[in-house]
């Protein structure tokens, strides 16, 4: 869904639109109640002092866009940045509109639409109260909970949301992940909804008997009064750090907009970490209850918080922390984060607290929170750490702090190197760019610098300004690759790590789609990473009984090691079939420099362990190789068990002639080598053969 309230796949029904959708759908605006409100557009006009004439017009819904128009609806058309959601009236109305709401501007374009139209100086900020009235107030029956802040929002919410599942058997989510009513659940256009689409949801959980709800309030949504005519029973703030300058033109804007959920007209009460100095400005001006909580002992509002956080231990096994919780009274409880890093108990600590002051026993909302679910995209493990795997990891990161943050909680489960794959949005804050450059330098050992939603800006660009921050730490881009599309370059990132490595690729987390020159393309990091390992050891059996395992996207020289330690335990496999003695490893080997060059002594230790390992055959591509074949034939290679061939096409003759049925062909190099095509050719032999995809590892 747009900023104009257009569902994926619609025509933009308000000046808010920014992007065109191809083949995407979001069925958000069905999200209803089953039983439709019937209210009289004369009642309407009456409550909240409309323009118009209303006439004798019966209203049974309300929409923001027009694709979510529904017969007998009241459209509401916005002005926007670079259009006018009356433009779009007449589309609402072929659709079932009713009657329109617009300003003073939109009505001037809106003459003989056959419809009323009602005006307002601003429809936006009776949009809210107008949908709530149209539901007949539907949030009042539940006990609502919102997150607002920079980052966190998301894992809080579920933290909570699991929390309240312990006292209450059917709630909903709201939030950027998913839209979700008991289990029923949908792909959420944006991190809060419009505020038609909002009270319809409310409304929907009513009617299907929920009791509670927990929600993101982004700070958008709050500029934009998508939260209007909602009152939360608790409001939580989890931070506030540098993003969507772009929006809220600096700090102090950010955080006016964000501090509008603490108003006494919009919660009852309000739970806030004090971590960072704009948490505890917030919590010294609210007017509301307020409960703060620290979970760092150098927190700016350590001293004088109700809650705290001591004693927490990051897990090294990857999966989850611990941590004891003070609170007010001698309030001591032992708790449990299910994700791992400091920041995750910071949202963990802040969920329990929630959960407490929106009526959940302390026993209950701790269970609850340890208790969580996976998180789609929030430090998500996509695929385990084994034999000759890297651990892969999805995280939404996008910001300066959230990057260092995520960096950081995976350090300590990283045995051997991290490995980042990431980028920065387009039309968005620049100025974050360079500082997330210098942060990756500084916290990751290999980057791998790519697109994220380059929406209208050329994605070259933004990857430029990312390296410049880069070149600050790392001069000589020691260890960096920039690589377009994403897909490519979370592959190779894969490809790069080996079994004591972790792969992280951050800033896009759940999104289901891409946005690049304004079309949002389907593309997620998750099945990215799942379509890279299907083919990081695509294994494909020829009807002559030569397999021919195709691993020549990328390689350095750690994966290469791994790729023959696998290329041995995979003829292992083979002989048992083939029986003893018949099955023979041969290695097809490039330079593995996708790192950059590699130093002669690397490249002769690699040939001297495809001896030390039995590889039956070493095939050498390339005389940047050499000192592989080199370092082979001194180890003890001898008779031809080592050949060296200037290029691919070479490699092709001497296999051609050379290999046998029952053989393992191993095909690995740098990207420069371009081995792939060789790859294909091999497999595909004198027919296609029969193709296998890796055993295990998806999470």
């Amino acid at each position: 869904m747009t900023a104009g309230g257009r569902p994926a796949g619609a025509r933009a029904a308000s000046g808010d639109a920014d992007g065109t959708f191809g083949a995407v759908t979001s069925p958000q605006g069905r999200m209803r109640p089953a039983s439709r409100p019937r209210r009289r557009l004369s009642d309407l006009a009456r409550a909240f002092a409309l323009g118009g004439e209303p006439g004798e017009v019966t209203v049974t819904g309300i929409a923001v866009g027009s694709a979510d128009v529904q017969p007998g609806d009241l459209f509401v058309a916005l002005p926007g940045l670079r259009a006018h959601g009356a433009d779009y009236a007449a589309d609402a109305v072929a659709a079932g509109a009713v009657a329109v709401l617009t300003d003073a501007d939109g009505a001037d374009r809106l003459a003989d639409l056959g419809v009323p139209v009602l005006t307002s100086p601003t429809p936006r900020s009776v949009l809210g109260p107008v949908s709530a009235w149209l539901y007949d107030e539907p949030g009042r029956g539940l006990t609502l909970v919102g997150i607002t802040g920079t980052n966190g929002k998301t894992t809080t919410c579920y933290f909570v949301a699991a929390a309240l599942e312990r006292v209450h058997p059917l709630t909903g989510v709201v939030g950027t992940v998913e839209l979700r009513v008991g289990e029923e659940s949908i792909e959420s256009p944006r991190t809060t909804v419009e505020a038609p689409v909002l009270h319809g949801l409310l409304a929907l959980m009513r009617e299907r008997g929920a009791t509670a709800c927990a929600m993101e309030v982004s700070s958008h949504a709050l500029a934009l009064e998508r939260v209007g005519g909602v009152q939360l029973d608790v409001a939580a703030f989890t931070n506030l750090q540098r993003d969507h300058l772009d929006f809220h033109g600096d700090m102090e804007g950010y955080f006016r907009d964000k501090a509008r959920l603490f108003a006494p007209e919009r919660s009852r009460r309000a739970v806030v970490c004090v971590d960072d100095g704009w948490g505890v400005r917030l919590a010294d001006e609210v007017q509301i209850p307020v409960d703060t909580v620290a979970t760092r002992t150098d927190a700016a509002g350590w001293a004088n918080a109700d809650w705290r956080v001591t004693a927490a231990t990051i897990g090294l096994d990857g999966v989850g922390s611990t941590f004891t919780l003070e609170g007010p009274d001698g309030v001591r409880v032992e708790a449990a984060s299910p994700l791992p890093g400091l920041v995750n108990v910071s949202n963990a600590a802040v969920a329990v607290v929630v959960a407490v002051r929106a009526g959940v026993p302390l026993a209950d909302a701790v269970a609850g929170v340890a208790g969580a679910r996976a998180i789609p995209g929030r430090m998500e493990r996509v695929i385990e750490r084994g034999p000759g795997q890297a651990l892969c990891l999805v995280d939404y990161a996008h910001t300066p702090d959230a990057l260092a943050l995520a960096l950081e909680a995976v350090r300590p489960i990283t045995p051997g190197r991290l490995v980042l794959v990431f980028g920065s949005d387009g039309d968005r804050d620049q100025g974050k760019r360079p500082i997330m450059g210098e942060i990756a330098a500084r916290l990751a050992d290999v980057l791998v610098v790519t697109d994220e939603n380059p929406r209208s800006e050329e994605p070259a660009a933004i990857r430029a300004s990312i390296l410049q921050g880069v070149r600050a730490v790392r001069p000589d881009l020691r260890d960096v690759l920039e690589l377009s599309p994403r897909s490519e370059a979370l592959r190779l990132a894969m490809e790069l790590a080996t079994e004591g490595d972790t792969v992280i690729v951050t800033g896009k987390g759940h999104e289901p789609t891409q946005e690049i020159a304004g079309v949002f393309h389907r593309y997620n990091d998750r099945d990215a990473y799942l379509t890279a390992l299907a083919q990081s050891w695509a294994v494909h059996t020829r009807p002559d009984g030569v397999t021919v395992v195709d691993s020549s996207r990328a390689a350095t020289p750690d994966s290469t090691r791994a790729a023959l330690r696998r290329l041995r335990r995979l003829r292992r496999e083979r002989d048992v079939v083939v029986g003893a003695g018949g099955t023979r490893a041969v290695a097809v080997l490039a330079a593995p420099d996708d790192l950059g060059p590699v130093p002669v002594a690397e490249l002769d230790g690699l040939g001297r362990a495809a001896v030390r390992l039995g590889i039956d055959a070493l095939l050498v591509v390339g005389q940047d190789a050499r000192a592989m074949h080199v370092g082979a034939v001194q180890e003890g290679s001898f008779d031809g068990e080592s050949v060296l061939v200037d290029d691919p096409a070479g490699a092709l003759a001497w296999l051609s002639e050379h290999v046998r049925p029952g053989d393992v062909v191993l095909v690995k190099g740098g990207r420069r080598a371009g081995l792939a095509a060789l790859a294909a050719e091999l497999a595909a032999g004198s027919s296609q053969g029969r193709t296998e995809g890796p055993a295990g590892g998806a999470a």
